[in-house]
């Protein structure tokens, strides 16, 4: 047989094998085959550049921010320079948002407060907390620090080290979990690992730091009143789990209701060992029926952990795994610790809520300032300093406090916060500084008109403010985007009212102007009341129609008037649901029904005059009962792990591709 070069022949039909349905998921697992050690944990440690910090570059023995890097600047601290005098001592404060001082950023940060109260103690404290920090850049920042000569670090960081990306052993890994037990195993994997990570991480600070003292701060979380989003409620579980996980849920909140708390924390038991853990609802359930308060502290702790996994998006937190190992890894290398859970005492629950924070993690004043006197007290000793009176303010500038509760309103707005939340810091913000209402009818405006909000003059005013124009930046689509926070904007309406400023007609107006007419239900504007409902927004594959995650669908719909109106729906229920009859309803009357099943069908309802009012409305479909919440992309959900995609995990109850409102115009006479 005459000899021939196999490769052209070998390759044809290999590449025609990796082009075929299954060809993706093949290649995935050779490149597992092929770098079978690869880890997440594999740190190591970040080779500083030498020619500065963070988005500084040294010039003349100054740190100069560096224009090459302009577009981080709002991330770090606002100082164009950053002095380092000689015979000073150089403390570098590292971090998140939370270090950054959030909402109170530039005026406040925990490195300006540290620095007040080690004001007559010859130290530099360098800010050098970024917002959105990784765990990667944090210790690129240490390593830069250290090289600059840093005396001691302080290191308030934890909140984003959930963001680990698998390597691809390790998304075959969590699919094999996935495969076995569904999202629950799988998420419950994840954050093994991602503890495993931040362990590393901590061994890894320890040996850039070396001799040089660190003062590391472990995160606390608002327990007290952070509630995740209903996005988050719960997983796709394994077939048949589903309907009896959302049964149970209605049993448990009607036994406590009922006051029969024994009945409602066994149902919130049950609720949990049908979704492993994986869901927040039963959590708090067992939180609100608890016998003691450090049993529902335990279970408040176990509803911040559930949903964190590598499927979803939520805000940030550290995981209480992660802070039990920050704890531990500060004893075994010598770290001064400051601990946030033993610093924010509760009220007479001792639970920790909005006396110390703003949102989930980042800090009110008074967070901010336990925080950085604590962390003066830990450099204190480590650095051997001389007794010095603290000279902390103990509040802040009205209208710095004012601007940082407004914006946090609106940052849990955002994120799906009870009204009695987004009320309590608009109250806030009103009592410290009333001009704030300013920003409120700003607000309102330019939130509420169709034109980007940097054509807004509205827009324009509010950001002459330097903390405003920190959070609401011009080119961030997610925090700069039009959503449907009407929840929001009329408890603003109400406090101005309430402090006699006449705006609600003038907003009814333009709202009406804005928005009556064509509907689409389907736009943010409409429908997405938080950032993970925005249609571009979550994980996964993106496809044309969006995939209902409540057994309810709401949207908002803008009349210029009572008169007929046209809902046209374009829907289907996910494949292996059993059809059933889906409802329409318009500010809680039902319009119509009609048969859903795995095709696409286009439905019609007419609106009558008499169940619509001027204004905002609300239009909703009710998704028929018996499915598991799961589709073709959660049944699929291991191999595109494996592929690299990041799948999405929540429930699905029904698809839509369209779903508009048209006024009805008689036909002429």
């Amino acid at each position: 047989m005459p000899q021939t070069d196999p490769t052209h022949s070998i390759s044809e039909r290999l590449s025609r094998s990796l082009s075929g349905p299954e060809g993706a998921l093949t290649l995935a697992r050779m490149q597992v085959l092929g770098r079978p050690a690869e880890r997440s944990t594999d740190l190591t440690a970040p080779t500083p550049s030498g020619t500065g910090v963070g988005v500084w570059r040294m010039a003349d023995g100054q740190l100069l921010q560096d224009t090459g890097r302009r577009d981080e600047w709002r991330y770090w601290a606002d100082r164009p320079e950053i002095a380092l005098r000689p015979g000073h001592r150089r403390v570098a404060v590292l971090g998140e948002s939370a270090a950054r001082g959030y909402f109170f950023d530039p005026a406040y940060s925990l490195a300006g407060l540290v620095d007040a109260a080690l004001d007559g103690s010859a130290v530099d404290v360098l800010d050098l907390a970024r917002t959105n920090c990784s765990l990667d850049e944090l210790l690129r920042t240490a390593a830069e620090a250290l090289a600059l000569g840093a005396d001691a670090l302080v290191v308030h960081a934890g909140n984003n080290w959930n963001n680990v990306d698998p390597t691809p052993v390790e998304r075959h890994e969590l699919a094999l979990r996935l495969e076995e037990g569904g999202f629950p195993a799988a998420a419950a994997s994840f954050r093994a690992l991602v503890t495993d990570v931040a362990a590393r991480a901590l061994d890894l600070l320890r040996d850039l730091a070396a001799d040089v003292p660190v003062v590391l701060v472990v995160p606390e979380f608002n327990l007290g009143d952070w509630k995740d989003e209903p996005l988050l409620d719960c997983p796709a579980l394994p077939a048949g789990r589903m309907r009896r996980h959302l049964r149970a849920q209605e049993e448990a909140e009607r036994a406590q209701r009922d006051g029969d708390l024994g009945t409602a924390r066994t149902l919130s038991a049950e609720m949990t060992a049908l979704d492993g853990g994986s869901s927040p609802v039963p959590h708090r359930l067992a939180a609100q029926c608890a016998a003691s308060p450090d049993e529902a502290l335990t279970a408040l702790r176990a509803a911040k952990d559930a949903v964190v996994s590598p499927f979803t998006i939520h805000s940030p937190r550290t995981l209480a795994s992660v802070q039990e190992v920050m704890r531990r890894k500060a004893g075994e290398s010598g770290f001064h610790l400051v601990d946030q859970a033993a610093l924010f005492p509760g009220g007479e629950d001792g639970i920790p809520g909005r006396q110390y924070f703003l949102d989930y993690c980042h800090l009110t004043f008074d967070g901010l300032r336990a925080t950085a006197l604590a962390v003066a007290d830990a450099l204190g000793a480590a650095l051997q300093l001389p007794e010095r009176s603290a000279c902390v303010p103990a509040t802040p500038a009205a209208d710095r406090l004012a601007l940082a509760h407004f914006l946090a309103a609106v940052h849990n707005a955002h994120y799906g916060q009870p009204e009695d939340v987004l009320r309590h810091h608009l109250t806030k913000a009103l009592d410290a500084d009333p001009s704030v209402a300013d920003r409120f009818e700003d607000y309102l405006d330019y939130q509420t008109r169709k034109a980007p909000n940097w054509m807004c003059s509205s827009y324009e005013r509010s950001a002459q403010d330097p903390a405003f124009r920190r959070y609401m930046v011009v080119g961030d689509g997610r925090l700069n985007g039009k959503l449907a926070d009407h929840t929001l904007r009329e408890a603003m309406l109400d406090l101005l009212e309430g402090k006699g400023v006449t705006a609600r007609k003038r907003y009814e107006d333009l709202l009406v102007a804005e928005h009556a007419g064509t509907i689409d239900l389907l736009a943010d504007a409409n429908l997405a009341t938080t950032f993970n409902e925005r249609r571009q927004a979550g994980v996964g594959l993106r496809v044309a129609y969006l995939r209902a995650s409540s057994p309810r669908t709401r949207s908002t719909l803008v009349v210029d008037g009572p008169a007929p109106h046209l809902v046209e729906v374009t829907w289907r229920l996910p494949v292996g649901h059993p059809d059933g009859t889906a409802t329409v309803e318009v500010n809680g009357h039902q319009v119509g029904t009609a048969q859903a099943g795995p095709s696409w069908t286009t439905r019609e309802f007419t609106v009558t005059p008499d169940v619509l009012r001027r204004g905002r409305n609300t239009v909703e479909i009710r998704w028929p009962d018996g499915g598991d919440g799961n589709d073709t992309l959660v049944a699929r959900a291991a191999d595109r792990l494996e592929c690299g995609e990041t799948v999405p995990s929540h429930q699905v109850h029904g698809h839509i591709h369209g779903w508009s409102v048209t006024r009805v115009v008689p036909a002429a006479v």
